[in-house]
This record gives C-alpha cells, sequence and structure tokens, in this order.
C-alpha cells in the first residue's frame, strides 16, 4: 500500500487542517498516553543536535518513523535525512497554537500506542518497532478508515510530514521552484537593468510608465 505523497506540496498548516474535534476524536486522542500497552518501548531515533521544540524524544522517533515512509527515496530529490524532515516538522509544530500543538503530540502518541494498535489493527507492537510494509498498512488503514477523527488524524501528520520537507530549499530544484522573489535577484536570466547608477529595485519590476487610470 502505497502511502507515499503523490502531489504537490501543502501550502498551509492552520488549526483547522489538524484534528477534528468531537467526543470520540477526544477519546481516541487521550489513549494516545493511556493504557498498559502504551508503556511498551518504542525505537529510539537520534536527536537534533540543537535539541526538539514541541515534540518528545518518542513522539519525534514516531514522527520520523512516519516521515521515511511517506517521503521515499525518489531519483534527484533528497532524502528525509539530506532534509532533515521530522526536525523541520518539529519547527513548523512550534509556528502552530498550543492546542494544536498539544493535539499533534496525542496523535503521535497514539500512533505509538500498542492499545490503540491492539484495537484498529491487532497489533501490540509500537508503531516504531514494526516492519516498513506493517507501518505501510498502519498508515493507509488511517487514510481510509471510517472514522474521521484517524482520516483527518492521517491528513495532519501527511500536511506536517510534507510541510517539512517542501521547505527545504534543497527540493525546491526537483519541483521546479526558483525560490522566493529576490532570492536569485543576480541570476544571469533576470532582464538586464538599464537603470544606470540606480540599483536594481527590489520585487519583479517596478512600472515607470503614465499611472494607469
Amino acid at each position: 500500500m502505497d502511502v507515499s505523497h503523490p502531489g504537490p506540496p501543502p501550502t498551509t498548516l492552520s488549526r483547522r487542517s489538524l484534528i477534528k474535534r468531537g467526543v470520540l476524536g477526544g477519546a481516541l486522542l487521550a489513549a494516545g498516553g493511556a493504557g498498559f500497552l502504551a508503556l511498551r518501548g518504542g525505537a529510539a531515533v537520534p536527536l537534533p543536535a540543537d535539541g526538539l521544540l514541541v515534540f518528545t524524544a518518542g513522539q519525534f522517533a514516531v514522527l520520523d518513523a512516519v516521515s521515511r515512509r511517506m517521503v521515499r527515496p525518489r531519483k534527484g530529490w533528497p532524502s528525509v535525512d539530506e532534509v532533515g524532515v521530522a526536525r523541520a516538522a518539529d519547527r513548523i509544530a512550534s509556528q502552530v497554537e498550543p492546542s494544536a500543538q498539544k493535539e499533534l503530540r496525542q496523535l503521535l502518541g497514539l500512533f505509538e500506542n500498542g492499545l490503540a494498535g491492539f484495537l484498529f489493527g491487532g497489533r501490540i507492537r509500537p508503531f516504531t518497532r514494526l516492519d516498513g510494509a506493517d507501518q505501510d498498512r498502519v498508515l493507509a488503514e488511517w487514510r481510509d478508515s471510517r472514522l474521521a477523527v484517524r482520516r483527518t488524524g492521517y491528513a495532519a501528520l501527511r500536511t506536517l510530514v510534507l510541510a517539512g520537507y517542501y521547505q527545504s530549499p534543497s527540493v525546491w530544484p526537483a519541483v521546479g521552484y526558483p525560490g522566493p522573489p529576490g532570492i536569485f535577484q543576480d541570476a544571469p536570466s533576470l532582464p538586464e537593468w538599464r537603470g544606470g547608477d540606480e540599483p536594481r529595485p527590489d520585487g519583479n519590476g517596478v512600472w515607470h510608465g503614465e499611472a494607469l487610470p
């Protein structure tokens, strides 16, 4: 089951794009840190040298595992490790409101929680202890679930992971994106500036003709 990114990168990570609220959704998210099976140890991954802003080490490990399933190696594209997707996602999450950060932490805990895995798919091993094929099956189950909270949870993680990937300038050449305006002002492909000794103005161009009606 292919859960890798098939389309364009997301443009926003808003509060509404995260977790759909509701009694069932709240109960599921609360289960992310509860239950005996939740205490089963997951896999550890190296942490960023400059630390984490939002997630715990365990949550970061889940995010790293999800990133590797959603962003597969492709020729001509930088890898998850080259971009540092999980670290970038942690930084992006630090910019959303605290309630959304809390729900993201609960969501990652729910993915790792053996109790939730047993109830949903008969698995008691933490997500980070599953092999790649089983991780893909878990993600596909969330993506295609009849429960809205699981579908929106999957969408929230996908948005966060892809935002963490596509924010890197190392990815931009692969999608044909030249970068924000002004970053290549001295590129030879730009129109010749004929303003004499005056510096080239900022932006993509300045109108010097008669005022438009």
